[in-house]
């Protein structure tokens, strides 16, 4: 084929494939040329500089025989992030470990052998490297990130693009192109293309650098970072089990405001977001001055500290579900009255947390089991995850607010700073500091926003990015007093320098206001009309399906992705059929099936496998059973409480 009709190709097939990238491509005037050598390319002239020193071609297969012999690669080393928090979780690994011992097997190969996985590769170039990266890696997923779109113009001339989609389509596999220049973003586009195919197949994954470039070496450096944060599995039968059972308990208890996402009038008020940042120390003074002019949102840990200096909050927010809530505000209590304070919290918080509060604000959190099956027409509130600085300010916004200051929002810390302000139960209790020691981590370092550098990790970094975009797509306008990491979007300003124009506030008359944009209701009344009796029959048609299918895996094949694969692909289908009862379950289902990925996906002996496969296939018809048992007693307790709603007198 000749240069021009391979250009031509190449270029037809983006434009079909790609059409966004060709018109960045045509949008901008060309900065450089490929240089020709009896009519192939063999280097890219940028001004009067050539990247390849001539040889394109020996650079790439040179970089690529390095890159095999010590090939960089994400490896997850044990499958206890994969969701061994779970009762369940642990069981199956367990029947691993002991069906590998029983074989006699103390060690498996470190990196997968047999799963599909993903190719990432910084920097394009003329992509001689490319073609022979794919072969020899095998991947089933290409991630190419190059960010000078003109490049990937040059290769039209240099690749035989038609035939490397043919390869991968061949393969059911794929190609993807990252042109962002910023590498948080490039992570960021990164995970989500991952979390696309399946994270699972993220383990093993290659990572190729073809030339050198700051946004690659930082991009790659927080790639391991985010990998290991993916791992981590969200939710799992035993917590949704907790959430559905404090959610019905929270409904049913007392009278409560609902919030939801709804677009309401904006508020004239600056809403002030404090949480528990180490930061939070050296604005307790410029707190005290202008307290009277803002509306005080604390979030989570937060609360301890601005008691014992005096500062009672208008609004505080809570977002998990576990016990420790409940301590850590019954220990904040003995330093400030809580009986005028409104909670804003998830409705699966414990149920003992609102009744220490004067009145209660519940919101339906996303993604979890209650929210799904109880919130019929009322919209979850989107953002409010990792932490309770997201929870407060996602709240704040929902509420009208659009001028915020935030106080100890670091969203990590200064290197050799402390990780919480004075005051808080991890500064103060020695079980909380004990606790803290073994979480606290700050692999990552970011821009400070008062410039050097914060460090970080993928829980507060992921903070700061829902912020940057709550900020940017509600147009918010946010000062940062926080010394922490910085946050884009919002202005840095030290404390002491803050000056508001603001009137005192009346704030009685602002937390009244803000009551009347939400709906009330009084205990079980939200629960009229849910028919969870309904739901245990398809709950059981839902677990009786799962059997079938879990007795149709083929036990020779012992294709331990493939049920990754059919059980994802039976949770996204499931839709409604199963009034969204699929949603209690659902993260121990992908838990189960990605412990069983790590130990067959890495043995070797067919027979061995097979054995293993035996052994997962009837942990998983046991755990489905204990599941199903699980969650028709659930909902046979809370049917019984929404029947009791339902005879009830309304409110």
């Amino acid at each position: 084929m000749s240069l021009a009709d391979r250009s031509e190709a190449s270029r037809a097939l983006f434009a079909q494939r790609f059409p966004g990238l060709v018109a960045a491509i045509e949008a901008q005037p060309p900065q450089s040329t490929a240089v020709l050598e009896d009519g192939n390319p063999v280097d890219i002239l940028i001004g009067d500089r050539r990247i390849y020193a001539g040889d394109a071609r020996g650079l790439a297969a040179a970089q690529v025989e390095e890159f095999m012999v010590r090939p960089l690669r994400l490896i997850m080393e044990t499958p206890t992030t994969a969701g061994l928090v779970s009762e369940i979780c642990i069981q199956l690994m367990q029947t691993m470990e002991d069906t590998l011992s029983e074989a006699g097997v103390s060690e498996m190969s470190r990196g997968p052998l047999s799963a599909p996985t993903f190719l990432i590769v910084f920097g394009l170039g003329l992509g001689h490297h490319l073609p022979e990266l794919i072969r020899r890696t095998g991947a089933r997923w290409i991630i190419v990130v190059e960010p000078f779109v003109e490049l990937v113009a040059h290769s039209f001339k240099s690749l035989d693009w038609p035939a490397i989609f043919d390869g991968l389509d061949a393969a059911e596999g794929d190609i993807h192109f990252i042109t962002e220049l910023d590498p948080g973003r490039i992570v960021g586009a990164i995970m989500r293309l991952v979390a696309g195919h399946g994270t699972p197949y993220l383990d093993g994954t290659w990572v190729f650098t073809h030339y050198p470039l700051w946004a690659f070496a930082e991009a790659s450096k927080r790639l391991h970072g985010a990998a290991e944060f993916a791992y981590v599995n969200r939710g799992y039968f035993e917590d949704e089990i907790v959430m559905m059972t404090n959610a019905v308990t929270n409904f049913s208890s007392h009278p409560f405001w609902l919030l939801d996402p709804k677009p309401r009038r904006h508020r004239p008020e600056t809403a002030v977001v404090v949480g528990a940042g180490p930061s939070l120390d050296e604005a307790i003074e410029t707190l005290h001055r202008i307290r009277d002019r803002v509306v005080l949102f604390s979030g989570g840990t937060a609360l301890r500290p601005l008691l014992r200096q005096g500062l009672v909050p208008d609004f505080h927010c809570e977002l998990e579900n576990g016990p420790q809530v409940f301590e850590v505000i019954s220990e904040a209590m003995k330093h400030g009255d809580l009986s005028q304070v409104p909670l804003i919290a998830s409705a699966t918080v414990d149920p003992r947390v609102a009744p220490l509060f004067g009145e209660t604000i519940f919101f339906f959190r996303d993604s979890v089991s209650s929210s799904c099956i109880l919130r019929g027409d009322v919209a979850p509130m989107n953002g409010v995850a990792p932490t309770c600085i997201n929870t407060a300010m996602t709240a704040a916004m929902s509420l009208g607010f659009t001028n915020f200051i935030l106080f100890g929002a670091d969203c990590g810390t200064r290197p050799g700073m402390p990780d919480h302000a004075q005051g808080t139960i991890y500064r103060d209790i020695e079980k909380w500091q004990k606790y803290l020691e073994h979480r606290a981590r700050y692999p990552l370092e970011v821009e400070g926003n008062f410039g050097g550098i914060a460090v970080t990790n993928w829980v507060y970094d992921a903070s700061r990015r829902m912020l940057i975009d709550l900020i940017g797509t509600y147009r918010l306008k946010v000062v940062n007093c926080s010394d922490g990491a910085l946050i884009t979007g919002a202005t840095p300003r030290v404390p002491e320098s803050l000056e508001l124009e603001d009137t005192v506030i009346d704030h009685g008359r602002v937390v009244a206001d803000l009551k009347r944009a939400m709906l009330r209701f009084g205990p079980s009344e939200i629960l009229r009309g849910k028919k969870l009796e309904d739901l245990r029959e398809r709950a059981r048609k839902m677990y009786g399906d799962l059997r079938a299918l879990v007795d149709g895996f083929d036990a020779e094949a012992a294709d331990f992705a493939g049920v990754y694969e059919a059980m994802h692909e039976f949770v996204e289908e499931a839709d409604d059929a199963y009034g969204q009862v699929q949603a209690i379950p659902e993260g121990s289902f992908h838990a189960l099936s990605r412990i069983a990925m790590f130990y067959g996906c890495r043995i070797a002996d067919e027979a061995l496998r097979r054995r293993l496969f035996a052994a997962f296939r009837a942990e998983l018809a046991q755990a489905l059973d204990e599941m199903e048992r699980g969650t028709d007693a659930l909902l046979e307790r809370l049917a019984a409480v929404a029947g009791n709603a339902a005879a009830a007198p309304a409110a």
